[in-house]
């Protein structure tokens, strides 16, 4: 008896939309979808390419501020030839900044290998992937004449396990050009072996002099919380924190947003956007989407401050529904009690800011919880996860409690103007 076949039955394009249901404003090819009759369906494609909170920027563009941390990350890998790490907190934008050192890079005719870690990252596979994306042309062992000038500098390296020492030595060998592997979300490898190879590989590279260079990121409070055996690298590595932005950072960012997607943000719907954030250019980033679709919806390409409190309040709910209801309430309960201990310990402290009147807040509540035992027990993966939400979500929550307390900058103008 033959085995059967299975039938594909490729579904058939409906002629027309069903009436009366949600549709998508554009095509895949974000072509404006011409029989919705949405007068706004162009600035909604550039808003979302635009404003991308859920990947790095791209495009140089939409890169505000640091552009001195840019200028340190390129002398340390240029004039320096050092290993670079950089480190900070989730959201500070870590990622934006090593893909514009790539595209700078790039431009100065660097082979550059990017490698966004994973909690089972291995030293053998990630660098046999870095191996394959450097042509053997620039071996010095190989001649420009050889047949096998097309190849990868991996045919040169065994099929078993891969060492440092077995990597460092064919990097030592490269001319003609240098490499730049960035290895980002450092921090989300789980297995020690892999961070001692790493490390025990940036000391091979600079004992040998090689044309390749590591750049690694990820989130920290420090360079020891990230790397391992610093001793015997530290004199390799220069280490860079990236803080939060500065608020006229902040402000930069929404302006090149502004321009680049043709929705234009009124100063006090700015002004809601850099509180909110408190440096934050993921947060900012998804501030600016969301109030910029809900104007959109309303017909309008000019963000209001009542786009932003609502765009606010949305992003508040999404982080809400990613976490564990128990752990929410446990959130709440400890963040309304510290924002009211600051505001009682602020009082009759003129010349306060916002950002100073619970600048430390949502740490003080992570350390809380943790220190009661309520994040003990999870995993390592399901914790990184649980964080990703935990603490954008305290900052916006002790963001929009503030902003409900303190009175917007037109009505404490207006008192003021009365009084």
């Amino acid at each position: 008896m033959q085995p059967s076949t299975p039938i594909v039955v490729a579904e058939r394009r409906p002629e027309k939309p069903s009436l009366g249901l949600p549709r998508f404003h554009t095509t895949a090819a974000d072509h404006v979808d011409r029989e919705r009759a949405d007068p706004r369906a162009r600035e909604r494609v550039r808003l979302r390419g635009t404003f991308t909170p859920a990947q790095p920027v791209m495009d140089p563009r939409m890169f505000a501020g640091r552009r001195d941390i840019l200028e340190t990350l390129i002398r340390a890998v240029e004039d320096q030839r050092s290993h670079v790490v950089i480190y900070g907190d989730r959201g500070a934008g870590k990622t934006s900044l090593l893909r514009m050192l790539s595209l700078a890079a790039m431009e100065a005719k660097y082979i550059v290998v990017y490698f966004s870690c994973g909690a089972t990252s291995d030293f053998t596979e990630t660098f046999r992937t870095v191996a394959a994306e450097i042509p053997l042309l620039y071996h010095s062992a190989v001649s420009p004449t050889s047949s096998n000038v097309g190849t990868s500098l991996l045919d040169l390296l065994d099929q078993g396990k891969l060492t440092p020492r077995l990597f460092g030595d064919a990097a030592a060998k490269l001319v003609g050009t240098r490499v730049l592997v960035v290895l980002d979300e450092f921090d989300r490898a789980e297995l020690p072996e892999f961070r001692r190879d790493v490390a025990e590989l940036i000391k091979t590279l600079s004992d040998v002099s090689a044309r390749l260079q590591l750049v690694i990121g990820g989130v920290a409070t420090d360079l020891i919380d990230l790397m391992e055996h610093i001793p015997s690298i530290r004199r390799s590595v220069a280490a860079l924190k990236v803080p939060a932005m500065a608020d006229v950072e902040i402000a930069g960012l929404v302006d090149n947003g502004a321009k680049m997607s043709g929705v234009k943000f009124d100063p006090g719907a700015i002004e809601l956007i850099v509180t909110a954030a408190r440096g934050s250019p993921y947060l900012t980033s998804l501030l600016c989407h969301f109030g910029g679709m809900l104007a959109l919806d309303a017909g309008r390409v000019r963000v209001e401050i009542e786009d932003v409190t609502r765009a606010l309040d949305d992003v508040i709910e999404d982080f809400r529904r990613r976490l564990p209801q128990q752990l929410v309430r446990q959130l709440d309960t400890a963040t309304q009690s510290m924002i009211a201990a600051a505001a009682v310990s602020e009082a009759g402290k003129p010349g306060r800011s916002r950002a100073a009147l619970t600048a430390n807040i949502a740490a003080r509540v992570l350390e809380k919880l943790e220190k009661d035992g309520v994040l003990a027990g999870v995993k390592p993966a399901a914790y990184t996860l649980m964080m990703d939400s935990v603490t954008p979500y305290l900052q916006l929550n002790t963001a929009r409690e503030d902003i409900m307390r303190t009175p917007p900058a037109e009505e404490k103008r207006a008192s003021s103007a009365s009084a």
